[in-house]
């Protein structure tokens, strides 16, 4: 008998961040060698509130203004930017998956947050 081997098909998956509900992003590792984000070891955000985009821009100099750190590890790359979260009033109640793509004009990943609420008015403060 001759038998075949059978392997399934992977399904490629389409680009996605994960933010979790403490405020890391994190970036699979194909998607930040592919965005140039495991090159650098900082990067910086930017947000447009009208849109509820945040763009991500490899740092090439860790001393730029603004610059985050980005951990490397096997898988993942990750950023920690809780104040970015709560600077912008943006509520995290669960980690969520949200849609990516790059943006070769301002060379930035750009994470569509879309149905993530924020907070009206100024940010509540601790007493």
């Amino acid at each position: 008998m001759a038998f075949e081997k059978f392997v399934p098909p992977r399904k490629p998956k389409p680009p996605q961040v994960s933010i979790k509900r403490t405020g890391t992003i994190t970036f699979d590792n194909a998607l930040a060698a592919t965005y140039g984000f495991t090159k650098v070891s900082h990067a910086i955000l930017y947000f447009d509130p009208a849109k509820k985009l945040v763009g991500v821009r490899p740092a090439l100099d860790p001393k730029d203004e603004g610059a985050m750190k980005l951990s490397h590890r096997k898988r993942v790359s990750s950023l920690r930017a809780r104040a970015f979260f709560e600077m912008y009033g943006i509520t995290l109640d669960r980690t969520a998956h949200h849609p990516v793509r790059y943006d070769k004009e301002s060379g930035m990943a750009v994470v569509d947050l879309g149905d993530v609420k924020r907070r009206r008015g100024p940010r509540k403060r601790k007493v």
